[in-house]
């Protein structure tokens, strides 16, 4: 829909007026008709004039549908921005999408080879790049419906993606601007390399998991989209002959395919076991031409393998690290060998190469057995030992596992960006919530490893680098500058680096870009872009840490939000990590549009899971999903998400559950407009009718209090309490409270009093559709629309806030409306212990013996005058102090949670029947005493025979049910007790 002002949209949208006596029940499909145009009103609150209060949505990938963790996150940053925007603030949520470079080129391969049984190295650059771009372009048409479907209120006219043209000149310029601050570099480190992607990784992107006991895991085939198991984590003893003697050592190691990258062996100087040998060369068990040197360095573990550590530098950190250190002593051995590709075994692809064998070409995992099976032929395999805790590195993205290797690329020194940033949270200049989310960005920044920027992709923003034949690499932000500085001629070649940016560093551009940031663009950059930066913790580093470092260097000390908050992760009800082989992943769609098991299983069993986790997780579906997922809607999803304390660590929701408990808020919603719906009806005016009853003052200082609650657990981020606020506000004091002290007068068609209520439910009723707004929009826009005829997009101009309700509060009422509710809630629990007739009204005094109590007695009975009547209570009167009466036939009540109690009597008309449901219930308690003392002595009996004698367990089991039957029969005897008493007192 084009972008208009809402005031427009005001003054040309219909009025509705549609009763609710036509829909019994909730409608999905009546509340979320129109709700493009819904979220696009509200979105467009930013337009006015004033202080904009900005968030933007963390961009999510281009690569498929949203799951709830998406959900999670827009349902908490929507509650925000509406909040805002009811206290009369203006506020803009700039919605985004990013190109994600890995996790898009590897989703674009599946399909490819899925569709058309082709992989992108088939394609050329361009022809591959053009299907991401299709691929983006629909992804993203997607995810926006989604976002829309969820009642997000972004403002779409000014939406960001990653990849598009002022992306792209930020993304140049922000490089070169770091490069010439001597920040970003080209150099040879050892970096994460997945085999699968054939691209370099960052440690983010490396998950570091735990080998199974079988030491089985799943992984891609080379080359292929399909899995392999291969097994990991073995260590295995190898022996190196020493090169003056028969001797040998024997080390651990868990690769044997890398003995042919081997520089030598290490071992510490303080390990006595092997300090004489220090000095000393051994021979390389696969190449007897290499002679190793053994090393003294202090980093080798004594208590892992075998103590000896095998220094493979191009193929493991620690090796690396180790040679670095011993350089000389290595090259004394092997001369130039650290600078030849010997020390380098494995390829781009995860197969041999440099072993001077036919193992060269050979996928590294069929090549470690031939390995192992070479070695035991020359009787230099010791076969395997216990290795625990073993642990290996593998893709986040493909699941393959890490090969280290040594390559050029380009870096990001982080020094200096990650001392700034963290600064700036240690003196509070940038707040964190929750506060104990605060060490996970300052362990981020902690880690000051040079930032590996090189991805070997061809999806992404392209590395703005350039070279000619015998030329150093140049950074420019143009084809032009680039022949400049490399001071070509027009006439002459030169390329620009083939890799692509990590996506991470775009995106860490996100505040700059929003702003209007486009590298050229001339912006006052003093002013901090992002009020709230709200997002998961489980991306605070990757993201947030980076943004507030890239910012704060690229304005010169500007941050990039004032506020972090950091919501928790997303856990099924059983607390476990959402993941496709659990079958625990929820799409939010089904939530909104309800899916049956058999849909949920198909899909499952379509996947590309193992057989053996497809079945596991069709059970787990099962189980968990009986009936599937019913249709619930929007808001009621967007209530099982914020019900939970989503700023938690975890977050473990049983959507299926809440969301129906949603629903059903939902319903009584519907009834309770469809109820105000028929006192309308019976109303003489429309008119505000003044009202001088106390339960309707009440109403307004309970709903007084409730805003101001609202706004302070809003404030505090704690989301969950503030819906529940509201909840309990609708639900106990308006539907089960209010509602009912009006009732009599809407059977009795008293009119005046109709008018009363009336007008106080539309007092009350209009602020409060306002606020839950700001958690279930479509209903409550829906429900103020019809229930108050009012225009389309119409809530969006109310203002709630507590100052605006302060003078309504009324402690003294609300202290009195709690008492009395109490002494009605002991009425209805004696009237139901006692299974006396609905219809038998009590009287009753009221002793108030607390002297914190001392409410206005004439308030109290202006109060108690409807709200008894719940109870079927007729009040007389009250008493301060305790009652000192001889008034037979009183039956006392304490009043739960106050020092006060309700003296009962009987109309004299209904004392008969009470005497006689009081004796019914005396016999039905004896009985119950008599037959639980035969169920002990029958277990007592029971005891005593040889069979139970003998076993332990069977005679504890006998005596605690002995045991259990004579405590009810014991509790049913004092009941007696109490009910002979009471008929005792009206017999009197």
């Amino acid at each position: 829909m084009p972008a208009v002002s809402m005031l427009k949209c005001r003054r040309h949208v219909n009025l509705l007026r549609v009763s609710f006596r036509k829909a019994s029940s909730f409608d999905i499909d009546t509340v979320t008709a129109d709700y493009e145009q819904r979220t696009h009103f509200a979105s467009q609150n930013y337009r006015r004039k004033g202080n904009v209060f900005r968030m933007v949505l963390p961009p999510p990938n281009v690569t498929g549908k949203l799951h709830l963790g998406h959900a999670l996150t827009v349902s908490i940053e929507d509650a925000i921005c509406r909040q805002n925007r009811i206290q009369g603030g203006i506020a803009q949520w700039l919605p985004g999408f990013d190109h994600a470079g890995i996790a898009t080129q590897a989703a674009v391969e599946k399909e490819l080879f899925k569709r058309k049984g082709i992989s992108r190295k088939d394609l050329s650059r361009e022809e591959f790049v053009k299907h991401c771009q299709d691929w983006s372009e629909k992804c993203s048409t997607e995810i926006r419906n989604q976002l829309t479907r969820l009642g997000a209120t972004l403002d779409w006219d000014n939406s960001y993606y990653t990849l598009d043209n002022n992306f792209s000149s930020a993304v140049t310029s922000a490089f070169c601007n770091l490069h010439d601050d001597g920040l970003i570099f080209r150099g040879k480190r050892l970096i994460n390399w997945c085999p699968s992607l054939s691209s370099a990784l960052s440690d983010q992107e490396v998950d570091r998991i735990d080998v199974p006991p079988d030491g089985l895991i799943n992984i891609p085939k080379t080359n292929s989209r399909e899995m392999r198991q291969v097994k990991v984590g073995t260590m295995h003893l190898i022996r190196y002959k020493f090169t003056d003697s028969n001797d040998f050592l024997e080390v651990g190691t868990t690769r044997p395919e890398t003995l042919f990258a081997d520089v030598a062996l290490a071992v510490n100087p303080n390990d006595q076991r092997f300090s004489k040998y220090i000095g000393k060369l051994v021979y390389s068990p696969v190449d007897p031409s290499r002679k190793l040197p053994i090393l003294a360095d202090s980093a080798v573990n004594p208590e892992k393998g075998t103590g000896v550590l095998k220094i493979t530098p191009f193929h493991d950190p620690l090796d690396f690290a180790v040679a670095e250190r011993h350089e000389k002593e290595i090259d004394d051995a092997n001369p130039g060998i650290l600078m030849s590709n010997k020390a380098n075994c494995i390829d781009s692809a995860g197969r041999l190469e440099n072993t001077g064998t036919d193992l060269d070409g050979i996928d590294r995992f069929e090549a470690r057995e031939k390995v192992i099976k070479l070695l035991s032929d020359y009787q230099l395999y010791g076969g395997t030992i216990r290795h625990t805790g073993a642990q290996v590195n593998i893709c986040s993205r493909t699941g393959d596992i890490i090969e280290p290797r040594l390559m050029e690329q380009w870096f990001l020194d982080v020094k200096d960006l990650h001392q700034q940033a963290k600064d700036l949270i240690i003196n509070q200049k940038v707040i964190v919530k929750p506060s104990y989310q605060t060490h996970r960005l300052l362990d981020w920044f902690e880690n000051t490893d040079p930032w590996c920027l090189s991805r070997q992709l061809l999806w992404g923003h392209r590395i703005p680098a350039y070279t000619s034949a015998g030329s150093n690499w140049v950074v420019a932000k143009s084809e032009s500058e680039a022949r400049e500085k490399l001071s070509l001629d027009d006439n002459s070649s030169f390329r620009q680096d083939e890799d692509v940016l990590d996506t991470w560093f775009s995106s860490a551009l996100v505040p700059l870009v929003t702003l209007g940031w486009n590298g050229s663009t001339d912006l006052d950059l003093s002013d901090v872009p992002i009020d709230v930066m709200e997002t998961g913790w489980d991306i605070s580093g990757f993201w947030v840490a980076r943004m507030m470092a890239m910012h704060l260097r690229l304005t010169r000390g500007t941050p990039p939000f004032k506020q972090i908050v950091l919501h928790g992760l997303v856990r099924d009800s059983e607390g476990r990590k959402m993941s496709k082989s659990l079958g625990n992943v929820i799409d939010p769609l089904d939530v909104l549009d309800g899916i049956g098991q058999e849909k949920m299983k198909e899909r499952i069993l379509e996947s590309s899971l193992a057989p053996a986790e497809k079945e596991k997780a069709c059970a787990d579906i099962e189980k968990r999903f009986p009936e599937g997922i019913p249709r619930c809607g929007p808001d009621a999803l967007r209530y099982a998400l914020l019900k939970y304390d989503v700023m938690a660590s975890d977050v473990p929701i049983d959507v299926a559950s809440m969301a129906t408990e949603g629903l059903r808020f939902c319903n009584k919603l519907w009834n309770l407009a469809a109820y105000y719906d028929q006192l309308k009806t019976k109303c003489r005016t429309r008119k505000d009718v003044d009202t001088d009853r106390s339960v309707d003052e009440w109403l307004l200082s309970r709903f007084a209090s409730t805003v101001a609650k609202v706004d302070e657990h809003m404030k505090a981020y704690e989301l969950h309490l503030a819906l529940s606020a509201l909840h309990s506000f609708v639900t106990s004091d308006v539907c089960d409270t209010y509602l009912e002290t009006t009732k009599q007068a809407f059977w009795s068609e008293d009119v005046a009093r109709i008018e009363q209520a009336r007008s106080t439910l539309q007092r009350v009723l209009q602020p409060t559709f306002v606020q839950l707004s700001v958690f279930m929009p479509f209903v409550s826009e829906l429900l103020y629309e019809r229930m108050f005829s009012r225009e389309r997009g119409s809530i969006l101009f109310d203002v709630v806030k507590p100052s605006l309700f302060f003078f309504h509060r009324n402690e003294e009422l609300d202290q009195g409306m709690k008492l009395l509710l109490a002494a009605v809630a002991a009425t209805r629990s004696i009237r139901s212990k006692l299974q006396l007739p609905a219809n038998l009204v009590f009287n009753g005094i009221l002793a108030i013996e607390d002297p914190s109590l001392m409410i206005d007695g004439a308030t109290l009975k202006s109060l108690a005058d409807d709200v008894t009547s719940i109870g079927r209570l007729s009040l007389s009167h009250v008493v301060y102090g305790k009652l000192n009466t001889e008034e037979r036939g009183l039956m006392a009540l304490p009043v739960a949670g106050h020092n006060a109690s309700i003296w009962l009597k009987i109309d004299e008309n209904s004392r008969s029947e009470f005497v006689d449901c009081l004796k019914k219930q005396l016999e039905k308690t004896k009985s119950r005493e008599r037959q639980f003392l035969e169920k002990a002595e029958s277990y007592s009996e029971m005891q005593k025979k040889p069979e139970n004698l003998a076993k332990t367990s069977a005679l504890k089991k006998l005596q605690r049910k002995a045991e259990q039957a004579r405590q009810v029969a014991a509790n049913s005897s004092d009941e007696a007790k109490r009910i002979e008493l009471i008929i005792a007192e009206q017999n009197s």
